[in-house]
């Protein structure tokens, strides 16, 4: 039998942990683009390559889910065009052995912006990588184009990568997409640098902004 993730809101977060149910509104609001095109892919395809599925997991283990709900979370992707069986059989050691459960029990940290620019070109029908790096100009362009991004912050953007400098295009693309409002400023520390730092950063920024829209609301939240 299979079921659907409950969406929630990305209102309804207190930035330590994640859950399944909140990761497509969190993928829209605060991921950096290489983890939203692995996303993306997951929900259209059902399905990820190796070092797709090893990029975004270990992003989303950082991100505080935990074993159980990464199992949950790809197992309710996987199995709509799968067994159960299957994937248990096929996938979720690999998840297992991603959380230090399985195999030496090793600890496994997520991958930083240095390694997806420099070891992870993907190849056909992969996705992981960095897609300021890896996609050709029309491709970035396309993708750009569908985000919040005005028309001259995507030119911008496009022009970092054109100049080889990634991780500042990735910091631009943070910047316009986390701009002042409501006297409050997106901090920096790490974006460009690190996925999670990236998440993390956007995390907090829309959380202080929700407290300064409605106050009432934001109090709700940490009870």
């Amino acid at each position: 039998e299979r079921h659907d993730l409950e969406k929630r809101s990305a209102e309804d977060d207190d930035v330590e942990g994640i859950t399944p149910e909140q990761i497509d509104a969190l993928a829209d609001q605060s991921m950096p683009l290489c983890m939203q095109q692995l996303h993306v892919a997951l929900k259209r395809d059902h399905k990820l390559k190796h070092w797709g599925r090893q990029q975004y997991g270990l992003f989303l283990k950082a991100a505080g889910l935990t074993l159980e709900d990464q199992l949950r979370f790809f197992q309710t992707e996987f199995t709509k065009i799968m067994t159960p069986e299957q994937f248990s059989k096929e996938y979720a050691y690999n998840i297992r052995h991603r959380y230090g459960k399985e195999g030496k029990r090793t600890e496994y940290s997520p991958y930083g912006c240095f390694k997806l620019v420099m070891d992870m070109a993907p190849g056909p029908g992969e996705y992981h990588g960095c897609p300021y790096k890896h996609f050709d100009a029309d491709h970035l362009a396309a993708v750009l184009s569908k985000t919040t991004l005005d028309a001259g912050q995507q030119t911008a953007v496009l022009s970092k990568a054109k100049e080889r400098n990634y991780q500042i295009a990735c910091q631009r693309h943070f910047e316009y997409a986390h701009p002042k409002e409501h006297g409050v400023v997106a901090r920096l520390d790490g974006v460009g640098n690190h996925p999670n730092a990236y998440f993390k950063a956007s995390r907090v920024y829309h959380q202080e902004l929700t407290a300064a829209k409605d106050p009432e609301a934001a109090k709700k939240l940490l009870e």
